[in-house]
């Protein structure tokens, strides 16, 4: 289809399509800044770990911090959390290490509230447009007193079915991208919860050592 084909396509169907557009490029912005944000962040959360274990074994706080600044991901931001906060009490890493993770989660959730909200409307403003496609027809039918032009009745259905083909169109990739976002926030939200385990256990191995030179 041309330009001027989807043009000629979407003023058949009539007002309601004007919102539907809208929602449409609502919905792929949304969908585009979803996708290069979690492209962006991922890292390898056992590897991250197990490298700055080591820094932190051999005491190299700092050099394990510096490390962390090139990184991206939740667990850098929490490795990094916890290493600033490490010679504070192991109650209060985790408050703080939680308070993080909840900030995390509402980054990876910024923003998917609108894809639920297109994916629900889609369908109803597309309902709306037959229903008016309809009443556009019968209110033809009705004036014309049964001798109405039969282009004149086929651009009311045209836009009844328009309407709703392209609430649809709309809703039905939204809605998947959406479920998949929403699975993807859920599965990082139980990583971060099992990675805080390991970097607690990290940062209580550092504060045990620096216990054991202080006592020695």
């Amino acid at each position: 289809m041309n330009f001027s084909q989807i043009s000629n396509f979407i003023s058949l169907g009539g007002p309601m399509t004007i919102p539907l557009i809208i929602a449409s490029i609502f919905g792929v912005a949304v969908i585009l800044e979803k996708l290069i944000f979690f492209a962006r962040y991922r890292d390898n959360s056992f590897r991250l770990i197990k490298k700055i274990e080591l820094l932190v074994e051999e005491g190299d706080i700092l050099t394990a911090l510096n490390e962390l600044k090139g990184e991206r991901g939740p667990n850098a931001k929490l490795l990094s959390t916890a290493l600033a906060h490490h010679s504070e009490e192991p109650g209060r890493i985790k408050e703080v290490l939680q308070a993080v993770g909840e900030d995390e989660i509402k980054k990876m959730e910024k923003h998917l509230p609108i894809l639920d909200v297109i994916a629900t409307v889609s369908p109803l403003l597309g309902l709306l447009g037959t229903v008016m496609g309809i009443i556009s027809s019968f209110n033809i039918m009705g004036a014309a007193a049964g001798a109405a032009n039969p282009h004149q009745i086929s651009a009311g259905i045209a836009e009844a079915l328009i309407s709703t083909a392209l609430g649809l169109i709309i809703a039905i990739p939204t809605a998947v991208f959406y479920s998949y976002f929403a699975n993807k926030v859920e599965n990082k939200a139980h990583e971060m919860n099992l990675s805080m385990i390991d970097i607690l256990e990290v940062v209580g191995n550092n504060r045990r050592e620096d216990n054991v030179k202080n006592f020695s």
